[in-house]
């Protein structure tokens, strides 16, 4: 089996066979019903699948998204957040993973600020995540300074 790791260590391509069984068994379909969708002779290549032994190229994971009735980010345990006004010209998509429930409403508290007080609030933040990320002591130093809020 051939293993795919993320930064942090995490095996994502684990994840993907385990989404394909868990939506294949919320769906009621058995592993030869799901052959057949995606053309395959065989119920052992999708039990190989399900288990981790076979890899799924990926340009198929659309086709078991398709079959599946999700999407190929769903199967790869992704939450997909668009932001932004109706115009596609600016709006934005982000991908975060499934069960970050916070990150997903702050970022769209922070898509609902103005420019202005984006900017205050990121020059907040944004320090405070270098110093996690260089694994610095966390240190926070707050001036008493009157802001309006806009």
């Amino acid at each position: 089996m051939n293993q795919y790791f993320f930064k942090k260590g995490v095996l994502a391509m684990l994840e993907l066979y385990e989404n394909i069984r868990a939506r294949r068994i919320a769906l009621n379909m058995t592993q030869q019903e799901l052959a057949k969708k995606l053309g395959y002779k065989s119920t052992s290549t999708i039990a190989k699948i399900e288990s981790g032994e076979n890899d799924i190229p990926q340009a198929k994971i659309a086709a078991f998204a398709a079959a599946l009735d999700t999407t190929p980010a769903e199967l790869m345990g992704l939450k997909i957040i668009t932001l932004g006004p109706d115009d596609p010209d600016d709006t934005v998509t982000v991908k975060i993973s499934k069960g970050k429930t916070q990150l997903e409403d702050l970022i769209k508290k922070l898509d609902s600020l103005s420019e202005k007080n984006l900017n205050r609030v990121i020059s907040v933040v944004d320090p405070l995540i270098e110093n996690f990320l260089s694994g610095e002591d966390f240190r926070m130093e707050i001036k008493s300074e009157s802001h309006p809020v806009e």
